[in-house]
C-alpha cells in the first residue's frame, strides 16, 4: 500500500491533473478578475454604487444639529407679500429683525447679482448688511462661457458684496442618475477658488476643523474644483426646523427662537428658487437649495462630512475582498456559498461602518468580483468534477469485467450529463453484483473471515465463523462476540476501539486455539479506515504437532545425547585400561562426536525455526562479548587473534531472543575461526545508520567462491573452501532462520583467497 501510494504521488493522476488545470484556470480567471474588480472601483458613475450608498445613507442619518434654523419664503410669505422677486428693503427689514435677536451667522440663499431698479434699495440693503456684519451671500458660475473668455463667476452687486462677510458658492452636483449626492468645498477660476455658502456658516458658528474632503483632478484648466465630499443627509421623516419668511419680517417669532442661531434664508415654496432631487426625493420630492445647504452646514458642525476613499484604497480593498475568494480552491464546496455570502456581508457592513465614520467606500466592484468569483468557481468547478466523472466511468467501462453483464445502459447522444448518468446507473449496477460476488466469495473461504464497520458491527461473516462463534453474527458487535468466545484481553470488560484489539493467538472456551488477525479497509484516498477485515485461524491441529516437534526435541538433546555422552565416559577409562585398542577407541570417539555434533545442529536449527521466541529489549554489545567469550578458547588454540571494538559496551539496542540470537553470532565467528590459517585476524565491526545495525564479521581465510554464494545458506551444502574441514552445513542455515524471525538482513562478501565478511543487519529497538 506504501509502495503504491509512493508511486501515485510520483505519477500524477488524472484527478490530480484535472486539478492543476484547475487551478492554472483559476489563476488566470484571478488575472482577469482583480482588474476589472478594480477599475468598477474607479468608475464613479457605476449605478449600482449610487443604489448602495442611498441604501446605506438611510441607515446611518444625522441628527439635526438645533442651532440651524430656516426662515423660509414659503407659500405663506408669497400670499402676505406679494408675488417673488420682493424689494430689497423687505430683506433690509429681515436682516435687521434678524440682527436684532443677535444670531451666530445669516445664510442668505438669494441671488443679487443685479442691481435693484432703485439704486437706493441696494443702499438700504446694503445698510442692513453692514449693520449685522454676520451676513453670507451666494455667487453663482456662469452658465455658458462665452467664446474664448474664461467661465467667470457672478458676484453680488457691488454695494452689497463690500457689507458681507463672506461670499460662497451653492453649486452641487448630479451624478449620471441626476441625483444629487455630492458636492465641491471649494470652486472657482484658477487663483480666485471661493469655498462652500455653508463652509462660511460653519466658520460662523466657531468650526476649526480643516476643510474635509477628496483632492480632484481638475477637468478643466479654467475651472477649478477640490475638497470633494458627499452631502449627508439627513432622515427623509426629519426636517430642520423653520419659520416662515413673513413672520419673521412681523416681529412674530420670538427673538429667543433666533438667538445664536445659523439662520438660513431661502426659497421653499414650489416652481422657485433651486430645487434638486436627492436621495430624499423618493419621499418628500425635490428639495431646495437652503436645505441643501442646511444639510451641508448640518454635517459639518457634527464632523459628519462623508469623504470618498482615494481610488487606489478603495481599488485595494475592493480587489483584497475578492482576492480572499479566489482560495475557494482551499474550502470544502459546502463551505464555498457561506464563504461567499460572509464577504459580501463583510463588504456591506464595512461599507456602513465607513459611513458612519464619514468617508465612503462603493462596495458595489466588490460585490460583483465575488458574485462573479463564486459563479465562476462553481461553473469551473461542476465542470472539472463532469469531466472527471466521465474519465473514471471510461476507466471502469475499459476494465475486464469480473462479472458478465447484466444489462448495459443506452449511449446518450444528447445531453452529457444525461450520458453520465447512465453510466454511473451501470456502474452502480455492477457495484451491487461485485458486492454479491464478494459475499459469497467470502462464504466459500476456508477461514473464519469477518468485515466489520469502524465501530465493530459485523457487517458480513462466512459459514466457517458463523460456526466458531456459533452464531448468525450480521449486526451483532464484534467485541461483544469475541468475549463471549473467551478472548482474553475483553474478559475484564474493556471494550477498545477496533485498531485496538490485540493481534494474536488465544484459547478459546472450547479449549481451540485461535489466532486473531485485522487489517483495515481503507479508502483508495484516505487513511481513516471504512471498515475492518478480521479472521480466525484455527491453529488447534498445528499445535499439537509443534507439541509433538518439542516432545522430539527434548528427546534429541537429552535422551540421545545421554548414551553418546556414556559411550565417551565408557572410551576414556578404556583408553587407558586397553592401550593397545588406542586407534580403535579414536575412530569410535570421533564417530560419537560426529553424532553429537549432528544432534546439536538438529536442535539448534529446530529452535531458530520453531515460533517460541522470547523477544526483549538487548544491549547488542552485550550479545557480541558473550559470543566472543565462547569462541575465545577455540581461538587460542587455533593462534587466530580476535578483535572488536566493544571494550566499553555500546547503548545500541534491538529487540532480541538473546539465546537465539547470541547462538547465531557463535555459529558465524566459529566459522570464521574454522576456516582461517592460524596467525589471523577476526575482526567485528559495529554501526548504526537511521533506523538499523550492522555487524560485520570479516576473517583472512580462504574466501569462497562467487558460484557457491547463492547457495550459501540453505542446508548440507558444503563447497570446496570447505574441503578438510567438520561440518554438516547447517550452521549458517540456522544464521540466516535467527535473522529472518527478527526482521533482518544477512549478506555475504567474499573474494577467495583474501577472506570473507558477512554482514548482519538488524533493525534498532525505538523506545
Amino acid at each position: 500500500m506504501r509502495l503504491w501510494r509512493k508511486a501515485e504521488k510520483r505519477q500524477p493522476t488524472q484527478a490530480q491533473r484535472l486539478f492543476n488545470g484547475l487551478v492554472r484556470e483559476w489563476l488566470w480567471i484571478s488575472l482577469l478578475l482583480l482588474p476589472m474588480t478594480a477599475f468598477l472601483s474607479l468608475s464613479p458613475g457605476f449605478a449600482l454604487n449610487n443604489l448602495l450608498y442611498d441604501s446605506l445613507r438611510r441607515l446611518t442619518p444625522l441628527p439635526v444639529e438645533p442651532r440651524v434654523l430656516l426662515v423660509t419664503i414659503d407659500d405663506l410669505s408669497l400670499r402676505q407679500l406679494g408675488q417673488w422677486p420682493w424689494s430689497r428693503r423687505l430683506h433690509a427689514d429681515l436682516i435687521d429683525q434678524l440682527n436684532a435677536a443677535k444670531p451666530a451667522g445669516i445664510l442668505f440663499d438669494v441671488i443679487f447679482s443685479e442691481p435693484a431698479r432703485d439704486p437706493a434699495d441696494d443702499q438700504r440693503l446694503a445698510q442692513a448688511i453692514c449693520q449685522a456684519g454676520n451676513v453670507l451671500l451666494p455667487l453663482i458660475r456662469e452658465g455658458t462661457p462665452r467664446y474664448a473668455q474664461p467661465i467667470r463667476q457672478i458676484l453680488p452687486v457691488l454695494p452689497l458684496r463690500d457689507c458681507v462677510r463672506g461670499i460662497g458658492h451653492i453649486n452641487v452636483e448630479a451624478d449620471g442618475d441626476g441625483i444629487v449626492r455630492s458636492l465641491y468645498l471649494r470652486e472657482g477660476p484658477t487663483g480666485q477658488m471661493r469655498p462652500q455658502l455653508a463652509w462660511l456658516a460653519y466658520e460662523l458658528s466657531g468650526g476649526k476643523t480643516a476643510m474635509p474632503g477628496l483632492s480632484a483632478a481638475s477637468t478643466s484648466k479654467d475651472w477649478q474644483r477640490d475638497n470633494a465630499i458627499r452631502i449627508p443627509f439627513i432622515a427623509a421623516d426629519d426636517g430642520f426646523p423653520s419659520v416662515p419668511y413673513v413672520s419673521v419680517l412681523r416681529g412674530e417669532v420670538p427673538p429667543e427662537l433666533l438667538r445664536d442661531r445659523l439662520i438660513l434664508v431661502g426659497a421653499t415654496a414650489p416652481g422657485m428658487g433651486d430645487r434638486y432631487v436627492t436621495p430624499l426625493s423618493a419621499s418628500v420630492g425635490t428639495t431646495p437649495g437652503v436645505e441643501i445647504q442646511a444639510n451641508i452646514l448640518n454635517g459639518l458642525m457634527q464632523g459628519r462630512s462623508i469623504t470618498v476613499l482615494p481610488g487606489w484604497l478603495a481599488a485595494l480593498l475592493a480587489t483584497s475582498m475578492v482576492a480572499v475568494l479566489l482560495g475557494l480552491l482551499l474550502f470544502r464546496p459546502r463551505y464555498a456559498l457561506w464563504l461567499t455570502l460572509g464577504s459580501m456581508t463583510i463588504a456591506l457592513l464595512g461599507a456602513w461602518g465607513l459611513l458612519r465614520l464619514g468617508a465612503w467606500w462603493s462596495p458595489a466592484a466588490c460585490l460583483i468580483g465575488l458574485l462573479l468569483g463564486y459563479l465562476i468557481w462553481n461553473w469551473r468547478r461542476l465542470s472539472v468534477i463532469l469531466a472527471y466523472f466521465g474519465w473514471e466511468l471510461a476507466r471502469l467501462d475499459s476494465e475486464p469485467k469480473v462479472l458478465p453483464e447484466r444489462r448495459r445502459a443506452p449511449v446518450s447522444n444528447g445531453d452529457v450529463l444525461q450520458g453520465r448518468i447512465y453510466a454511473l446507473e451501470q456502474a452502480v449496477s455492477r457495484t451491487r453484483d461485485t458486492r454479491r460476488f464478494m459475499a459469497d466469495g467470502l462464504e466459500c473461504l476456508p477461514v473464519a473471515t469477518l468485515i466489520t464497520d469502524p465501530k465493530g458491527s459485523v457487517l458480513l461473516a462466512n459459514r466457517i465463523a458463523r460456526e466458531v462463534f456459533d452464531s448468525e453474527l450480521v449486526n451483532e458487535n464484534l467485541q461483544e462476540q469475541l468475549a463471549a468466545l473467551g478472548y482474553p484481553p475483553l474478559l475484564e470488560g474493556v471494550r477498545p476501539a477496533m485498531s485496538a484489539l490485540e493481534i494474536g493467538e488465544f484459547r478459546d472456551i472450547r479449549q481451540r486455539s485461535l489466532r486473531l488477525e485485522l487489517a483495515p479497509l481503507l479508502p483508495a484516498d484516505g487513511e481513516v479506515a471504512l471498515g475492518w477485515l478480521l479472521s480466525l485461524t484455527d491453529l488447534s491441529i498445528e499445535r499439537e504437532a509443534q507439541q509433538q516437534r518439542e516432545t522430539l526435541l527434548r528427546f534429541l538433546s537429552h535422551d540421545l545425547r545421554a548414551p553418546h555422552s556414556a559411550i565417551l565416559a565408557l572410551l576414556d577409562v578404556q583408553r587407558h585400561e586397553t592401550p593397545e585398542a588406542f586407534p580403535v577407541f579414536a575412530q569410535i570417539e570421533q564417530q560419537v562426536r560426529r553424532a553429537l555434533n549432528l544432534t546439536e545442529s538438529f536442535v539448534q536449527l529446530a529452535k531458530a525455526e520453531s515460533d517460541g521466541y522470547q523477544f526483549q529489549p538487548s544491549l547488542f554489545a552485550m550479545l557480541v562479548l558473550d559470543a566472543f567469550d565462547q569462541v575465545a578458547l577455540l581461538a587460542q588454540l587455533k593462534g587466530i587473534h580476535l578483535v572488536h571494538p566493544l571494550d566499553e559496551a555500546g547503548e545500541e539496542m534491538v529487540l532480541a531472543d538473546q539465546s537465539l540470537l547470541t547462538r547465531a553470532l557463535f555459529n558465524l565467528l566459529q566459522n570464521a575461526i574454522k576456516y582461517s590459517p592460524s596467525g589471523t585476524t577476526v575482526t567485528l565491526s559495529v554501526e548504526c545508520s537511521g533506523e538499523w545495525l550492522t555487524c560485520r564479521i570479516r576473517d583472512q581465510g580462504p574466501g569462497i567462491a562467487p558460484g557457491d554464494l547463492p547457495e550459501l545458506f540453505s542446508q548440507y551444502r558444503r563447497f570446496a573452501s570447505a574441503q578438510g574441514s567438520e561440518g554438516l552445513g547447517l550452521g549458517l542455515t540456522m544464521v540466516k532462520t535467527v535473522v529472518d524471525r527478527h526482521s533482518g538482513r544477512i549478506e555475504c562478501e567474499s573474494v577467495v583467497g583474501q577472506g570473507t565478511v558477512f554482514s548482519l543487519q538488524l533493525p534498532l529497538w525505538q523506545e
